[in-house]
């Protein structure tokens, strides 16, 4: 089976989500499925691109037989709400280009891992288009952290980013 992962964090990052992802791919393909993932340059959690890695590049690497494709994305130095959503906006913008070139190498299954649920529209879409069946994997509820932590006043916005989040 031809499994695509596609969410923002992956090995190397040795914590967190990117630490789980990795270790989700490489389960997935010691059994024999050929894993592909869409991923952004290693940044977590130093906020800061690892060496040997482009934050403006895109670039493909093979780990452990698990061929992925990174993304450019925006990290911010110094972190506040407004840079946060630029942060995810940057990837799910430059990640989808990659994802839509995979319309005609189709998967079988899309595991798309939020954060960034930003890519969940686009991931809808490839996916009625393709046929290709998808999960959506919540590691951390974005819209609820950032409310939670005070990053944004409850409001009319808070309730479009919840409806998002719903459907």
């Amino acid at each position: 089976m031809k499994i695509l992962i596609y969410g923002i964090n992956f090995y190397p990052e040795l914590t967190g989500i990117g630490k789980f992802t990795g270790e989700m791919a490489e389960h997935i393909s010691s059994k024999e499925h050929e894993v592909s993932v869409i991923t952004a340059q290693p940044y977590y959690p130093e906020w800061k691109v690892k060496p040997h890695y482009k934050s403006y590049k895109y670039s493909k690497e093979t780990i452990n037989g698990i061929n992925v494709q990174r993304c450019p994305l925006y990290i911010p130095s110094k972190l506040n709400t407004f840079k946060r959503i630029l942060h995810l906006i940057s990837f799910s913008i430059s990640s989808s280009i990659i994802l839509i070139s995979k319309i005609f190498t189709k998967p079988d299954v899309l595991i798309v891992i939020a954060p960034s649920f930003l890519c969940a529209p686009i991931s809808i879409i490839f996916c009625k288009i393709t046929g290709t069946k998808s999960v959506i994997h919540f590691q951390d509820f974005e819209f609820d952290a950032m409310f939670s932590l005070g990053m944004m006043k409850k409001g009319q916005l808070s309730k479009l980013f919840f409806l998002f989040e719903k459907y």
